[in-house]
């Protein structure tokens, strides 16, 4: 599995405070250990958005978006549910 983070993931969590930041950080790493290790990660949401799109909830108003194709993860964006609304518009 390869990863790849898009220049808006890297811009969009340098906006978030630290705090944040942390718990974007571990819900990401669980999700890496998720592809590549089989073990599906509980108590943080996994949700398909579209055929290639997929969304992490970190906490009630985060969400990380990655793209998934192959064997390609590329974490898209981090933000609330209307920063991801918009970026989708874009990235599909």
């Amino acid at each position: 599995m390869r990863f790849e983070s898009l220049t808006s993931y890297e811009r969009s969590l340098k906006k978030l405070d630290h705090e944040i930041k942390n718990k974007v950080k571990i819900a990401v790493n669980k999700y890496v250990d998720f592809f590549e290790g089989g073990h599906r990660p509980k108590g943080l949401g996994l949700r398909r958005l579209s055929k290639h799109i997929w969304e992490i909830r970190v906490d009630l108003k985060i969400r990380v978006i990655f793209r998934l194709e192959g064997d390609l993860v590329q974490w898209g964006l981090v933000g609330s549910h209307d920063d991801i609304k918009r970026f989708l518009k874009h990235f599909d």
